[in-house]
């Protein structure tokens, strides 16, 4: 199979990841599959020898591997090139500092083989750095290998993480899916703009994705999301114009279900502006937001999460003493374990 019919394929979004490279590489490579995926590296003007790293696989294997160097323009931009540049029938991100389980990636491309489905969702893997520990998340209590209808499946399932999942690539290009550039927080994005046009899914119970978390560098962690706040409210704010803007023919179900992650963003958002250490900073963006969301009109909306509306009541009030405890003790096992399964609750939560 030539670089015109793939199955899929894998862009892996790198910036400055050489050192990753050689680790993510192995685990996409397999005989069995190799000629039916491609795999487009988008360094995103790394500084660092990335695009040397990478090139040694793509000559390795010319038919299916392609670097493709750009100017930096964020995680966003380089999904964004991912999809222009894909010639896969369908399409997922693996970012360079992560991986996949081989064996399971050979059984999604297997599937895919004969599908004919908008959208996959697999459960994976949280690897932790610090402690080493593999944690599968996003097991979800439905059928495996069944094609279902998105607008009635999406009333169980909510809208999983990126890592979860995989698109039909013609949904990105048809109907010209643009994530925001030189951005972080764009995989709110990248897990929503698709779904007005999403008609079918399936759940496929194997992990493929490992996500590499606790690393200390990730835009992820709580000092760097207070650092690059502006970034996130700016996803909130796009995320708040894109619900408003949903075509009028849209599943109530989807609608719903994009309120509800519009609702983790302000639970984030707040979390965020609460971890700010200079007080008078703190009650200066937090009331920027809250004002904001108020103006907005969010707390009247009815398909908006209870819990959100109260932080936007309280102006996060209700949450402080928790943020204040969770920066205590953040770095502690037993209370990763404790938050993840909190906000596991908060994705299952109705209005």
């Amino acid at each position: 199979m030539n670089l015109e019919n793939k199955i899929l394929t894998i862009t892996v979004p790198s910036y400055n990841t050489e050192k990753y490279i050689d680790e993510c590489m192995p685990y996409l490579i397999n005989d069995s599959i190799i000629d039916d995926i491609e795999i487009l590296v988008v360094s995103d003007g790394s500084k660092d020898n990335t695009v040397a790293v990478a090139g040694k696989w793509e000559k390795k294997y010319p038919q299916s591997i392609r670097v493709i160097e750009k100017e930096n323009g964020g995680h966003g931009s380089t999904i964004n090139r991912g999809i222009a540049e894909a010639r896969g029938k369908y399409f997922k991100v693996i970012d360079g500092d992560d991986w996949v389980k081989t064996d399971n990636l050979v059984q999604l491309v297997s599937f895919l083989k004969t599908a004919d489905v908008d959208i996959i969702n697999n459960p994976y893997f949280e690897h932790d750095e610090v402690t080493k520990d593999e944690t599968m998340m996003m097991t979800l209590d439905i059928k495996s290998n069944q094609i279902n209808d998105y607008a009635e499946i999406v009333k169980k399932i909510k809208i999983p993480p990126m890592h979860t999942v995989t698109y039909k690539t013609s949904i990105l290009k048809e109907n010209n899916i643009k994530i925001d550039e030189k951005m972080f927080y764009v995989d709110a994005e990248y897990i929503t703009f698709p779904l007005p046009f999403v008609k079918t899914q399936v759940y496929l119970d194997f992990p493929v994705y490992v996500y590499r978390v606790n690393s200390g560098t990730q835009s992820m962690a709580i000092d760097n999301m207070v650092k690059n706040r502006a970034m996130h409210f700016s996803v909130l704010k796009r995320e708040l114009d894109f619900i408003k803007n949903l075509p009028s023919d849209i599943a109530s179900s989807v609608r719903v279900a994009l309120k509800q992650r519009l609702s983790e963003l302000i639970i984030a958002q707040y979390v965020i502006e609460l971890s700010i250490k200079d007080r008078r900073t703190r009650l200066d963006e937090t009331k920027k937001v809250t004002e904001f969301l108020k103006n907005e009109g969010v707390v009247q909306d009815s398909e908006v999460l209870s819990l959100s509306k109260t932080l936007i009541k309280t102006s996060g009030g209700i949450i402080l003493p928790a943020v204040k405890f969770r920066k205590v003790v953040q770095n502690n096992k037993l209370w990763r374990n404790v938050e993840r399964g909190i906000l596991n609750s908060v994705k299952r939560m109705k209005k």
